[in-house]
Parts: C-alpha cells; structure tokens; sequence
C-alpha cells in the first residue's frame, strides 16, 4: 500500500512542475518579445507627436509655398489656414516623400480632422497615405480650430 500513495503524489508532483516550467517558459517568451515592441510603440508615438506638432506651427517660413517651404505647417494666427492646408494637400499628393521629411518623419502618415475637409470644393478623406493593414498604428489627436470651430487634427502614423 506504500506504493500506490508514492505513486500517486509523484504523479501530482509532475503535473505541478510541468504546469510550473510552462508558465516560466511562457513568461520568458513574452519578456523577451516584449521590449522590441514596445520599442517600435515608443519610437511611433514619438514620430506621431512630431507630426503634430510641426503641423500644429506657422511652418518656416511663415508664408511657405511648396517651392519654399522647409518646415510644414497649417497655421496662420493660431488656426488653420485653408490655404497652407490645400498646399500642404498638394505638396503630399504630388510628392509623398518629401513631404515626409519636410515633416521630419521615417514612417507613414495619414492627417484627418474631426470636420470634413474641403480642398478645393472638393472633400477629402484626409492627407497622406490611408494606412491599410499596418503592423503598428498610433494616433495622435490634438485640439485646434477649422472654419472658426474647434476640430480634432488625427495624426495616424505606422509602420
């Protein structure tokens, strides 16, 4: 009769430690899949506020064109000026690349506003490039004022 209790606990024991090593296996494979990711969140956001709030500026020169602009921005006296805004339309339509490093970005972007915007009677979904299937996406919202309304500019930026 000794052996059958032996038997039995030895069995519960090896239950517990498989149970036990599956949860330290588990927990190293997310710790060490975890800093790269987080990582990759850290550096999107980064470049997502960047975005922002280079477009949330008067941009340099202050009365920038396409042909001279060298840091993109929609404002004009602390709102959105339509017109910066249809260039800064143009300038993504016509040269996406380079309106990403006038940005300062590496990544992808997408501008949207909360209100409907009209580039030449015309409505847009939004600037830039729609994300469509990326592996990371941050948004970054920010308060500012379109056709005398408070809007929300979204700044989505992925990989």
């Amino acid at each position: 009769m000794k052996n059958k209790k032996a038997q039995a606990w030895g069995i519960d024991l090896m239950i517990a430690l498989s149970i036990f090593l599956f949860g330290i296996i588990a927990f190293y494979l997310y710790a060490l899949n975890s800093p790269q990711n987080q990582t990759q969140l850290d550096s999107l956001l980064y470049e997502g506020s960047l975005v922002a709030d280079n477009l949330l500026s008067e941009g340099s020169p202050s009365n920038w064109n396409e042909g001279t602009v060298t840091k993109l921005g929609i404002l004009s006296n602390s709102k959105i000026n339509e017109t910066k805004l249809e260039m800064l339309y143009n300038l993504t339509e016509s040269d996406y690349p380079r309106t990403k490093f006038i940005l300062g970005t590496k990544e992808n972007f997408f501008i949207n506003l909360s209100e409907p915007i009209t580039i030449q009677s015309e409505t847009i979904d939004g600037i830039g490039l729609s994300p469509t299937d990326p592996t990371n996406l941050v948004r970054i919202s920010r308060l500012t004022i379109y056709k005398n309304k408070p809007v929300n500019l979204e700044v989505y930026v992925w990989k």
